[in-house]
């Protein structure tokens, strides 16, 4: 067996469940505000060169950019913060519901940077089921699906939550779908009646991103705290080697 060296360094890092929360939600406000400023710029047709990479960078309804990448590794931090909740968890009733969530997490965070769900836009299955225009984006069928499946398989997990928890869980789930789901429906009709470059149209793709973005940091804060109540400190040790 390997022997592991007994000289060790510490790293210590303090983290403040409130602070964490106040600086992600003006990271937040900061990237909302460039995304206004980007689709100002859209909607002007780039009055001048710089103003399409300034659109491509910080657009919220762009892929791969910066507004992309932050919610993608924000959803990757609530995965991590979870697969240690569940670490906690190894031997409670419900250990299996917070590894799934773990899961869930982490495919949330590879689909916000990749778009997995884009792969269910089937234009020909909106057209030739004459769908309302508010399954313009039709994985919204599925996902509304899924998140029914979810809310019945989790709701006696919620309720055994403490009452803070299960009251920031709540809060923090209704912003976020009301984002991707909710906001989703109604920028398809938007769309359809406004067109794509529309001001309205914009309007509600800032407040589409902007729910995901402050449901997340919520879930962020609800899921600090609720660690903080199970531990107050955790070791992770990383062994290095040559070979």
């Amino acid at each position: 067996m390997q022997q592991v060296s007994s000289n060790s360094v510490e790293l210590p890092i303090h983290v403040c469940a409130k602070t964490i929360a106040r600086r992600l939600s003006v990271i937040v406000t900061c990237l909302t505000l460039a995304g206004i400023l980007s689709g100002y710029f859209w909607l002007s047709e780039f009055p001048f060169p710089a103003t399409k990479w300034f659109y491509e960078l910080f657009s919220l309804d762009g892929e791969l950019n910066i507004p992309a990448w932050y919610s993608a590794f924000s959803l990757l931090f609530c995965s991590g913060l979870l697969k240690a909740i569940t670490a906690i968890k190894a031997k409670d009733r419900h250990f299996s519901y917070w590894k799934v969530l773990s899961f869930i997490f982490l495919y949330l965070s590879l689909d916000e940077a990749f778009s997995f769900h884009e792969i269910l836009i089937i234009p020909s299955v909106r057209e030739s089921l004459h769908l309302n225009p508010i399954f313009f984006q039709t994985w919204v069928i599925p996902g509304a699906v899924f998140m029914g499946i979810f809310a019945f398989k989790y709701l006696k997990f919620w309720l055994d939550l403490p009452y803070t928890t299960r009251y920031l869980f709540l809060i923090a789930t209704v912003v976020y779908v009301s984002g991707t789901l909710g906001m989703e429906m109604v920028g398809g009709l938007l769309r359809v009646d406004f067109g794509r470059r529309s001001l309205i149209t914009l309007t509600g793709i800032v407040v589409e991103e902007f729910l995901e973005m402050i449901g997340i940091v919520i879930f962020t804060y609800a899921l600090l705290a609720y660690l903080s109540s199970l531990r107050e400190s955790f070791q992770l040790k990383i062994y290095i080697s040559e070979n």
